[in-house]
């Protein structure tokens, strides 16, 4: 009889997805929170309370429309600020790269120079240097 008639019983049922709020208007509110706050140490939760929506709403968004996750984007935001600030600072009136990278919520000195070295193909020092 179960060979005959469709069973569904040993199927899976798919992951309830919560896309409601999932759409451009709540990625584009999602950058603003993330590029206003990311000198703040900030999480998922945090940046779905802001606009608001839940936080797989604010995942799904980024997914869908940026190709990227939440705080993939906010590490991209960071490392551009820490890029910046390294090319504009002196390095003769005590900066150092890791006070920058410290500022912008890099506390793994390690971490933060693979990450920037495979985004601009130099070391943080060598950006810091020629600045």
């Amino acid at each position: 009889m179960l060979r005959t008639l469709p069973n569904t019983a040993r199927e899976e049922a798919p992951a309830p997805r919560d896309t409601r709020d999932a759409h451009s208007d709540t990625l584009r509110r999602a950058v603003a929170f993330i590029e206003a706050n990311a000198h703040r140490a900030i999480t998922l939760a945090d940046i779905a309370a802001s606009i608001p929506v839940t936080p797989r709403a604010v995942q799904y968004a980024f997914t869908r429309h940026a190709g990227t996750t939440p705080l993939g984007h906010l590490r991209r935001v960071r490392l551009a600020r820490a890029h910046a600030e390294l090319r504009s600072a002196d390095p003769s009136g005590g900066a150092t790269v890791a006070d920058i990278a410290g500022r912008w919520g890099f506390a793994h000195q390690g971490r933060f120079a693979a990450a920037y070295r495979q985004e601009y193909g130099v070391t943080p020092s060598a950006t810091l240097r020629s600045g």
